[in-house]
């Protein structure tokens, strides 16, 4: 079986496949959760996102990248958290991010005063994807940010009743 390569930075694809690398768009993004059963809406203020909720946090889905190939599912955790509290958040999001591949965590200001914990993950598919790709990163991405935001309540314990101001 002989596989070709039609550019550098493409997968080989079999000749005659039904299973070719289609380029990467939201659209696609919305075919897959569709296809894996989760409710989202589209935002009217920002039609290159689509947001929806897991586990009770928000989450966001987007197609970025200068050939608008990067998928992104981020997250943001339910809790706020106060600005005296910066140095500590930043340093759980350090150990986790030292500790594992993904999903990148990091704090934000949101308001004056006040924090957001975000995680994300990012999935290159300028070579394009097979659906199943699609829907693997999507699911990568939901339960990974998910297991961090877990893990950070576990963490905080009794703690997470001070946070939300």
């Amino acid at each position: 079986m002989r596989l070709e390569v039609t550019a550098p930075n493409e997968s080989p694809a079999l000749p005659d496949s039904a299973d070719r690398l289609a380029p990467m768009s939201l659209s696609r993004v919305e075919e897959s959760l569709s296809r894996l059963g989760y409710a989202f809406v589209e935002d009217d203020e920002h039609p290159e996102i689509l947001r929806a909720r897991f586990d009770d946090y928000r989450f966001q889905f987007m197609v970025s990248g200068e050939e608008r190939a990067v998928m992104q599912t981020r997250g943001r955790w339910s809790h706020s958290v106060d600005f005296s509290r910066k140095v500590e958040m930043i340093k759980l999001c350090n150990e986790w991010n030292m500790n594992r591949v993904w999903p990148k965590v990091y704090v934000r200001r949101e308001s004056e005063g006040l924090l957001g914990v975000y995680g994300e993950l990012a999935a290159d598919f300028r070579a394009g994807a097979l659906d199943t790709q699609v829907d693997s990163a999507i699911k990568c991405g939901l339960s990974t940010v998910i297991a961090f935001f877990h893990s950070l309540e576990e963490r905080l314990g009794a703690e997470l009743d001070e946070l939300d101001v």
